[in-house]
């Protein structure tokens, strides 16, 4: 009899994977998101067939969350899905997590580390030195992974950076 029920949830437990892992891959192609979507999600379209299912799938309900965003929170938005979309899975993943953890922190905490973080952020600026190094460890929020050289976009430019001079050959 328990073998019977162990068969049982073992069945439940491969259909309910089988419908999540075709749920996840059938994420949809760009020609089939609407012109909304398009517009929304425009600065991913380059590297949309090359993002995981589960990617784009966030990316959808990101998209959703869009027009109820001020301009300023709009804009960038924009500005960093090629940036998002660049980057490893274990940097995007502590990413969320540091989210997480920096949204359950109370409203004071809150405060604090984004006065730290707009102090560093303006000396780093006037300063040159690149802004995303850490200045000081935040309680509760982990080091982002350094990024994988290999998550380079097809163009062979990172979002941001100046595209190089043409090499003239001889």
């Amino acid at each position: 009899m328990a073998s019977g029920k162990a068969l049982i949830a073992a069945c439940l437990l491969l259909s309910w994977s089988m419908a999540g892992a075709q749920e996840v891959t059938s994420a949809p192609v760009w020609s089939s998101l609407t012109p909304q979507q398009q517009t929304i999600l425009a600065p991913a379209a380059r590297d949309w067939d090359h993002l995981s299912p589960i990617q784009r799938k966030r990316l959808l309900s990101a998209a959703q969350h869009y027009p109820k965003l001020s301009p300023t929170e709009q804009a960038r938005f924009q500005k960093n899905i090629p940036v998002w979309t660049h980057l490893s899975k274990a940097t995007r993943d502590q990413a969320r997590h540091n989210y997480k953890v920096f949204h359950a922190l109370p409203p004071e905490k809150r405060a604090a580390i984004k006065s730290r973080w707009r102090a560093h952020h303006s000396s780093a600026t006037a300063s040159g030195t690149p802004v995303l190094t850490q200045a000081a460890p935040v309680p509760g929020l982990r080091p982002t992974p350094a990024p994988v050289t290999g998550a380079v976009p097809s163009s062979g430019v990172l979002p941001g950076t100046p595209a190089p001079a043409a090499v003239k050959s001889p």
